[in-house]
């Protein structure tokens, strides 16, 4: 698939028609930088929360169990030596992450801007740990597909930060700065989420379960032909367009829609996707990739909580249970988010070969 102008558009475009539908004021929105436009939210609810709990775990125990009833490995791991900038990533990642969670006054000025660091030491030892247990790794595989992942991945990250000023669901303390400060600053964190998500899935791949366990589902043919590319499209952009208009019933699309945009399209186009192997029921790769952006969120999450320049959240109808700042229901939200990453990067792939 050539670059996705047309649903790229459409995730920018349509929640802003949502907003003029509704006869609300566009500019806040389209401040620079992109940050959140603050607004009030509907209370815990406890009956969506348990409506969503029931949604989330129909979804998702089908596949847990396939995976749990993967028979014991008898495969040999860790037969390669860890790379020494392995073993150097493993240290610096200790060393950003005290820094992180510490006020030591001598690395004051510092400890605002510990997450790139510390994402990318985090990021190396992933890569390490994976060539350790396999022989290679993302890095060493394909080190150009993989530095580019950098670039690509600020822009990802910037486009949601953009659909969050829709449903104000997160927002950013202790990182007051000039726009373009602000901006330059962001791009870089922004920089390792595509990394850290394809570094964590190669992690994962690493392992029989994960490798294996995952190739034997039913087969869903149906699940990536044009018809369904359409239905996908149509959805996604209804979800987009409405959420300008009803943000707090809608605030999950943020997750959902670019996903069914960008696979619609790409499904339309019979263009090449990591999906294809659902046709014979390989769910390998769906799994990988959920799995992965979740255990990187997980970390995202718990790096996050005692560091000084941090995000909090604000949701409608589930924000309770925390797990660090996030409540328990939103985690939820990283298992698309992972098959949206696993687009970009197979789209990236694609482009730098």
């Amino acid at each position: 698939m050539k670059f996705p102008a047309l649903p790229i558009g459409l995730i920018l475009f349509l929640p802003l028609a949502g907003l003029v539908a509704a006869q609300r004021d566009i500019l806040p929105f389209l401040a620079f930088p992109p940050r959140p436009v603050f607004q009030k939210h509907a209370p815990f609810s406890p009956d969506i929360f348990a409506l969503v709990l029931i949604f989330i775990l129909a979804a998702t125990l089908p596949l847990v169990k396939k995976g749990l009833a993967y028979p014991p490995a008898s495969s040999r791991t860790g037969t390669y030596p860890l790379p020494w900038w392995g073993k150097a990533a493993m240290a610096g990642t200790g060393i950003f992450w005290c820094l992180a969670w510490t006020r030591f006054s001598g690395f004051a000025s510092f400890q605002p801007h510990t997450f790139f660091p510390l994402w990318l030491c985090c990021i190396l030892a992933l890569n390490g740990l994976t060539a350790m247990r396999s022989g290679t790794c993302p890095l060493t595989a394909s080190p150009k597909q993989f530095i580019m992942l950098f670039a690509v991945s600020a822009v990802f990250w910037w486009i949601f930060e953009y659909l969050n000023r829709f449903v104000g669901n997160w927002h950013y303390s202790g990182s007051q700065y000039p726009a373009l400060t602000y901006f330059c600053l962001a791009t870089l964190s922004f920089s390792t989420v595509l990394p850290a998500v394809e570094s964590m899935k190669a992690f994962l791949m690493s392992f029989g379960p994960m490798n294996r366990g995952f190739k034997k589902g039913p087969a869903m043919a149906w699940a990536i032909g044009r018809p369904a590319g359409w239905v996908l499209m149509l959805l996604g952009s209804a979800a987009l367009g409405l959420v300008g208009i009803f943000p707090d019933p809608l605030f999950f699309t943020v997750w959902i829609a670019p996903l069914f945009i960008l696979l619609g399209y790409g499904l339309i186009q019979k263009a090449p996707h990591p999906f294809s192997g659902l046709a014979t029921g390989d769910l390998t790769q769906v799994a990988a990739y959920a799995l992965a952006a979740l255990c990187c969120g997980f970390f995202w999450e718990m790096f996050n909580f005692y560091s000084l320049a941090r995000w909090e959240y604000s949701i409608p109808y589930v924000q309770a249970l925390h797990i660090f700042e996030m409540p328990v229901l939103g985690y939820a939200g990283y298992l698309p988010f992972g098959l949206e990453c696993a687009l970009v990067i197979h789209l990236t792939h694609n482009c730098t070969k």
